[in-house]
């Protein structure tokens, strides 16, 4: 796991931890990989989930995927 949160929609970066990880949204891929969305972006934008796999799919360089099997 990094130590930073990258939000797969803008590129914000913020430094990972247990209260901000619990505001970002996390979309699990089934391999062991999730992608995030920052607070702004779930906000912004209902449709969040759908444009992370977009984003995925279309081979974005600004999607951040992370481990979810790395231990907290």
């Amino acid at each position: 796991m990094g130590l930073y949160l990258s939000c797969g929609l803008c590129g914000r970066k913020q430094a990972d931890g247990l209260l901000s990880r619990g505001f970002w949204g996390h979309l699990e891929l089934g391999d062991g990989n999730a992608l995030c969305a920052c607070p702004t972006c779930k906000e912004q934008h209902r449709d969040w989930p759908e444009r992370l796999r977009e984003a995925v799919n279309g081979g974005a360089s600004s999607a951040g995927v992370y481990s979810s099997q790395a231990s907290f």
